[in-house]
C-alpha cells in the first residue's frame, strides 16, 4: 500500500521527510530481491536471438537520429528496466501505462545521452544487439559511506509508521533509504540506489535515420583514440 506521511527532520536542518511513492517502492522492491526467474531469462534470450537475426550493413553515424531498444539490468541478472514488452512481462517490470512500441529515440553523439552510451552505438548496425557494461564510475558513482546518517530519535518528530528498507524523501526531493531503527536513532542512506553497483545495457538498434557525412569509421577512431 502507497505509504503517506509527513515527519521532520531536525537533525538535518528541519527539513521535510516523507514517504516515496509506489514506483520508488517498487524499484527498491528489486534491487532488494535480486531472484531472476528462468522465465525471465528465457525472454531475454529469445529477444536477442531474434533481434540480432535482423541486422544489416547500414552502420550507425554522429548525428544519426536512432530508436533503440534496451534492456537495463545488473550483474545478478536483475532486469532494472527494459523497453521492451515481452521482457518486462517475463521480469516483472512492465507498466500497462507505457507505449512500448516507441523505444528510445536520440540523435547519435550529440550529448542528449550519457556518454557511454553514446560513444556505445556509434557504428552499430540496424537491428543489431549489443551487451554494454560500466562500472559505478562510469554511471552513478562509488558507494559513500559519509552519506549514511544516523539521525536521533529524540530530534525527529513522529517515525511510528517508519519502518527499515522504508524508502524517504529528505528536503522534499532528497530520496533516502531507511537502513535500520534502533529505540533511539534512526540511520538513513543517502547513496543512490544503484551506488557502487555495475550495470549492463543490452541495446538493439531499431531505426537509423541519417543525418551526417561523418563516417562511423572516423568516429569510432577518435573515441579509441
Amino acid at each position: 500500500m502507497k505509504k503517506s506521511l509527513l515527519v521532520g527532520l531536525i537533525l538535518l536542518s528541519g527539513v521535510l521527510l516523507t514517504a516515496c511513492g509506489k514506483k520508488d517502492q517498487e524499484d527498491t522492491e528489486i534491487l532488494a530481491n535480486p531472484a531472476v526467474t528462468e522465465e525471465c531469462k528465457k525472454a531475454i534470450e529469445e529477444y536477442l536471438e531474434w533481434a540480432d537475426k535482423k541486422w544489416n550493413w547500414d552502420a550507425i553515424a554522429a548525428w544519426d537520429n536512432i530508436i533503440v531498444d534496451y534492456i537495463w539490468r545488473l550483474e545478478n541478472g536483475t532486469v532494472f528496466d527494459t523497453s521492451v514488452k515481452s521482457v518486462a512481462e517475463a521480469c516483472g517490470t512492465y507498466n500497462e501505462s507505457r507505449d512500448y512500441t516507441e523505444g528510445l529515440s536520440f540523435e547519435a553523439w550529440a550529448g542528449q545521452m550519457v556518454k557511454w552510451f553514446d560513444n556505445g552505438v556509434i557504428g552499430m548496425k540496424l537491428w543489431q544487439t549489443k551487451t554494454v557494461q560500466f562500472g559505478p564510475e562510469e554511471w552513478y558513482w562509488e558507494y559513500d559511506e559519509n552519506l549514511v546518517v544516523d539521525a536521533p530519535i529524540s530530534e525527529l518528530w513522529d517515525v511510528s509508521q517508519l519502518s527499515e528498507w522504508d524508502t524517504v524523501t529528505l528536503w522534499i526531493w532528497y530520496p533516502a533509504k531507511i537502513t535500520k531503527i534502533t529505540d533511539k536513532t534512526v540511520t538513513f542512506d543517502l547513496n543512490s540506489e544503484l551506488a557502487g553497483k555495475s550495470l549492463i545495457f543490452d541495446i538493439t538498434i531499431k531505426s537509423i535515420t541519417p543525418k551526417s557525412e561523418t563516417s562511423s569509421e572516423q568516429i569510432v577512431s577518435e573515441i579509441e583514440g
